[in-house]
């Protein structure tokens, strides 16, 4: 079966490689130390680091308009830097997303830099301001490449070579610019079919945001470089930047720097990344206090690489001699009650719930005499007394009623919180699926697509036998499979009619479709 490599650092011993599994079930060849993998998402940092020399170089700024280096983007009234898509916090929708709504989502088509281009420049809106949201979308790193060639002169692949992989001795690494150029020592990657595993490889052109192509022995030193930057010209500002965490607009810090995630665990510093393309995992982490690095690269689309990861890496601190020390907590009183205050009724705080700005949906349920919340998993609520709830998480679920009913829920803590607001109950029957019919085009995504019966449900289609059932969940709002789960939310004329819907899919929020007389 396909597996993975894995590597560990640890300060003042030479680092231990291994493979496990086959890097190709046809053949059968097994994963060495030098097999060379696709890093999906890890490789953002790289594109970062590059945008970080041409800072240096003078070319470019992070807080320039990327509409200076892509002036094919719409103006929105409101810049977007540099910054912001390297730290996810520009409002641009997600690609992959918009690709998929279009029926030609990663695997069904090649896709390059310019296609990411065309589609990101014809979008009218963007999820939200620049700065005033943290979402993690590809096309954010798609589009840093882009200003990296045009700013450098040169492609990403020559830029990052001679600046970064030669210098720092990363022999076997390349951007993955035509998915058909022959890899020497590439593992193949593949995912669980019915029958045992199939192919399944990133047929796709579009790097930047991913297609790295790399081994474990080059992401050891270059997590090595991060630990000792002075290897490298200007090395030192470059990391600082790299780690330095982001912030929006109103201040909040983000667990997010350049190109890297920042975040604690074991009661340390924890520098990492995760990448996942196609049948391909990676994991990246590092632990700077104690110089510890983990580097985790994969074929088999099964494995959970974070868990993985960080569980290779728990076992490295300790052999790093590092034993965690957690506070002593003392016992104290419960704050809530597993009874809830006298007569409390928890059917009455039942309800479906949606965000009105990320498309979201919640809902709460009576399980077994008590409230829960579903929510992707579903977990218990505890009464705390004025309409508020203590979550499982440890989180506060707030209610607002009118009328004895649930118009509003607020999931958060006690400072800040995510809003949902009450929808109604789907209409069922024929005749309320009969208003739905009909074709819809998006200016935005240049498609046109219909809904139609089968039999007693809706189905989106598509040219060329793409289609999605529709499952009613609200009133005019209907939910499918499509990269998570996708909703539409129509909308009706003041005559009451259909006029045009909404689609909200992963990272890409509202697109607006208008039904076609």
């Amino acid at each position: 079966m396909p597996g993975c490599a894995a590597g560990v650092a640890i300060d003042g011993a030479a680092p231990v490689i291994r493979g496990y599994g086959l890097a190709d079930l046809e053949h059968p060849v097994p994963i060495a130390a030098d097999t060379v993998f696709e890093t999906g998402s890890l490789a953002k940092q790289f594109t970062a680091a590059a945008m970080l020399l041409l800072v240096q170089d003078g070319k470019l700024t992070l807080d320039d308009d990327i509409r200076r280096y892509l002036p094919e983007m719409p103006d929105y009234g409101v810049p977007i830097t540099i910054r912001h898509l390297l730290t996810h916090s520009s409002g641009l929708r997600e690609q992959w997303s918009l690709l998929a709504l279009t029926g030609n989502g990663p695997g069904t088509q090649v896709h390059d830099l310019s296609t990411i281009l065309d589609l990101a420049s014809r979008q009218k809106g963007l999820n939200f301001a620049p700065g005033a949201e943290y979402l993690y979308t590809n096309t954010n790193y798609a589009l840093a490449a882009i200003i990296v060639e045009r700013a450098s002169g040169m492609s990403l692949q020559r830029f990052t070579e001679e600046r970064l992989f030669r210098p720092l001795g990363m022999r076997h690494s390349r951007w993955r610019e035509d998915f058909r150029t022959v890899v020497p020592g590439r593992a193949m990657a593949y995912a669980s079919g019915s029958e045992g595993f199939i192919a399944n490889m990133p047929f796709t052109n579009v790097y930047g945001n991913g297609g790295l192509l790399t081994t474990i022995a080059d992401l050891l030193r270059w997590n090595a470089f991060l630990d000792r930057p002075s290897d490298l010209p200007g090395g030192e500002a470059l990391v600082a930047a790299l780690q330095t965490p982001g912030k929006l607009r109103n201040g909040t810090p983000l667990e997010y720097g350049l190109g890297l995630e920042i975040t604690r665990a074991h009661g340390l510093r924890l520098i990492a990344h995760s990448g996942s393309t196609a049948g391909y995992k990676a994991w990246l982490g590092r632990y700077p206090e104690k110089h510890v690095s983990v580097a985790l690269l994969c074929n088999n689309g099964d494995v959970d690489s974070v868990a993985l990861g960080e569980g290779i890496a728990e076992q490295a601190l300790r052999a790093a001699g590092y034993v965690e020390r957690r506070p002593v907590v003392s016992a104290s009183l419960p704050t809530t009650s597993p009874i809830g205050p006298a007569g409390l009724d928890p059917a009455r705080y039942q309800g479906l719930f949606r965000d009105p700005v990320t498309g979201e949906l919640a809902a709460t349920t009576v399980v077994d005499g008590e409230l829960a919340l579903q929510r992707g998993s579903t977990q218990r609520l505890s009464p705390m007394g004025k309409e508020r709830f203590r979550r499982a998480d440890g989180g506060v679920a707030q209610f607002v009623r009118e009328n004895g009913k649930p118009v509003e829920l607020v999931l958060g803590n006690d400072r800040r919180g995510q809003r949902f607001v009450a929808v109604a109950p789907a209409i069922a029957g024929p005749a309320a699926l009969d208003a739905y019919v009909g074709t819809y085009y998006s200016a935005e995504l240049d498609r046109r697509i219909s809904v139609v019966r089968n039999g007693n449900r809706l189905v989106m289609r598509q040219p060329f036998a793409v289609e999605w059932p529709l499952t009613p969940r609200f009133a005019d709002g209907f939910t499918t499979r499509l990269r998570g789960t996708s909703s539409f939310v129509f909308a009706r004329a003041p005559d009451g009619k259909i006029d045009g819907f909404s689609a909200w899919v992963n990272g890409a929020r509202n697109i607006w479709f208008v039904r076609q007389p």
